[in-house]
């Protein structure tokens, strides 16, 4: 076995633009690792054996359960390395494609564990520059990542640090902030923006910008709007998607400011999704923006509900009232008109005058009796001959004007008024008539209300229920951002600001936060405190690009989780 320094040397596990990696072993503590060291082209420059050794300050300075961890850095020869932990795990990269499409606990899993472990990279001085999924791996089948790679990172808080004098810009292309790519001054907001595009390949399964060609695809990064973020992976909340969509603007200040701010947003959306999952299970949590539509919904449906049936109740009356006088008047004209023949007893001539009114397709029923109760015309001629028959009693709805008015069914089944009325000749009773009238134009006109009552009933519902929820989710999404600002000051972070621009009562709400954030670390600051060195910014003279390839990646790799 081949050693580096007191390091055993086994076979080579992973390799990037510039560097190797080997499995390794600690005889002294027997303890297996990873051995990182620089490729001989780039082992003989000094310049890449100083940037090599920036890997080595920038992460081993960090301690966190999300960053790889560094055990030791040393020289072998003229060869730098590191021993830095071994993952056993797969690239974010492998396994965003063996698991496509993701589910959405787990992409915000990996959104909030990521932020977490740039959170205290940054608030150490650290600034990665290269995240991108090939850099993060998935160490555990319950996706638990680590951040390794920080060979091109920017040290903030070090006297000795300082920016590439000879120039250099690295990055990947897919990944880096358009700033970056311009050889402006970077800062955290660079790693963002790598967050935003990692989030946006996860969501969609593609980076924004796609191209092998880099000149090009700088290009595009610098200048053109992303597209359109189409998720593939299920339920994304619209929350998501602007959070992306923000983290890709083009220009740091409208990013969000830092990962702290960028984090709370990722765990109210992500408190949201397990608020969803709770009520899905039967819970009853039931958020802001689903309680108002509820109660409003409910509210209105009980008022249309009653008001349909009073308007329902009295539009029946009143047909059905009209629908007696019109009977009624039938009955008494038909009566008037067959007297003489009946006096006559010219049922030949009664008989044709009932066919014709039968062309009415109201009619349903006609019948005449003589004086002797005997029916001598009908529209049923079956009865013809019969004796006449007046309903039973308990039919009977109502009697006006010397009429009788029945509920009954016609010889086909279907519901019909029967008028029963004299036939009189000289005020002289000399027989009786029967006249069936359909119901069913009371019942069409009765079905067309209600289906237009109910039909602006559920537009109605809809409408407020909709009104309700939105105006709900908008009061709520500031709440929850209030929340999270507060839970951060809370917790001691007083650079935390709302960013969020708003046309409402809640600007002067944030207004009045932000003032609150203001003073409590213009006091802070009074304090007597370690003095620190400013953050460094990066030069802006020219610069040579140097960029690694987006398939290649320094990280140690072990069988994938099961």
């Amino acid at each position: 076995m081949q050693r580096i320094g007191r390091y055993g040397v086994g076979e080579e596990i992973g390799r990037g633009a510039m560097a190797v990696i080997y499995r390794g072993f600690d005889p002294e503590i027997r303890r297996e690792l990873a051995i990182k060291c620089l490729q001989d082209d780039y082992a003989r420059r000094p310049e890449y054996r100083r940037r090599f050794l920036v890997e080595a300050r920038a992460a081993g300075t960090l301690t966190h359960p999300g960053i790889v961890t560094i055990f030791d850095v040393g020289e072998s020869g003229d060869r730098p390395f590191i021993a830095m932990e071994l993952l056993d795990g797969i690239t974010l990269a492998a396994f965003a494609e063996q698991f496509r499409p993701l589910l959405l606990r787990n992409v915000l899993k990996i959104a909030i564990q990521l932020t977490e472990a740039l959170d205290y990279a940054h608030r150490n001085g650290v600034v990665h520059r290269d995240i991108k999924p090939e850099n993060i791996i998935v160490t555990s089948a319950t996706v638990n990542i680590k951040v390794m790679d920080f060979g091109i990172a920017q040290t903030l808080n070090d006297p000795a640090w300082r920016a590439d004098s000879d120039g250099y810009v690295a990055g990947s292309p897919h990944y880096m902030a358009p700033e970056q790519i311009r050889g402006l001054s970077t800062d955290a907001r660079a790693d963002l923006y790598s967050v935003g595009v990692v989030l946006y390949e996860l969501l969609t399964g593609s980076t924004p910008f796609r191209g092998h060609e880099v000149e090009g695809l700088l290009t595009r990064v610098v200048r053109d709007p992303p597209p359109p973020l189409r998720p593939i992976v299920r339920d994304c909340p619209p929350e998501l998607i602007e959070l992306v969509e923000r983290l890709l603007e083009k220009q740091p200040d409208q990013r969000y400011q830092s990962a702290g701010e960028l984090l709370v947003e990722l765990q109210r959306i992500d408190e949201e999704r397990m608020e969803r999952e709770r009520a899905g299970a039967g819970r009853r949590i039931i958020p802001l923006r689903w309680r108002w539509p509820a109660i409003l919904g409910a509210t209105v449906a009980i008022t249309l509900a009653a008001a349909g049936a009073l308007v329902q109740k009295k539009q029946n009356e009143v047909i059905t009232d009209l629908a007696f006088d019109y009977g009624s008047t039938l009955a008494q004209i038909i009566s008037v008109e067959s007297a003489e023949d009946l006096l006559l007893e010219d049922t030949i001539a009664v008989q044709g005058r009932l066919q014709d009114m039968q062309d009415n397709r109201e009619i349903a029923l006609l019948s005449v009796a003589d004086h002797q109760g005997r029916v001598v015309a009908s529209s049923d001629r079956a009865s013809l001959g019969s004796p006449f028959e007046s309903p039973p009693e308990e039919h009977l709805l109502t009697r006006r004007g010397g009429q009788a008015i029945w509920s009954l069914e016609d010889p086909d089944g279907r519901e019909m008024f029967l008028f029963e009325a004299p036939v009189r000749f000289q005020e002289i009773e000399i027989g009786r008539l029967q006249v069936g009238l359909s119901t069913r134009s009371l019942r069409a006109a009765n079905q067309t209300t209600l289906l237009a009552l109910t039909l602006l009933a559920l537009v109605t519902l809809l409408a407020v229920s909709l009104g309700a929820y939105v105006l709900a989710r908008r009061l709520q999404a500031p709440l929850d951002t209030l929340r999270g600002a507060l839970d951060q000051i809370g917790q001691g972070r007083l650079d935390t600001r709302i960013r969020a621009r708003r046309r409402d009562d809640f600007e002067r709400v944030y207004a009045a936060y932000n003032a609150m954030a203001d003073s409590l670390e213009a006091r802070m600051k009074q304090r007597p405190a370690p003095q620190q060195q400013a953050p460094q910014a990066e030069s802006d003279s020219e610069r040579t690009l140097i960029l690694e390839e987006d398939t290649e990646a320094d990280r140690p790799e072990r069988t994938p989780p099961a």
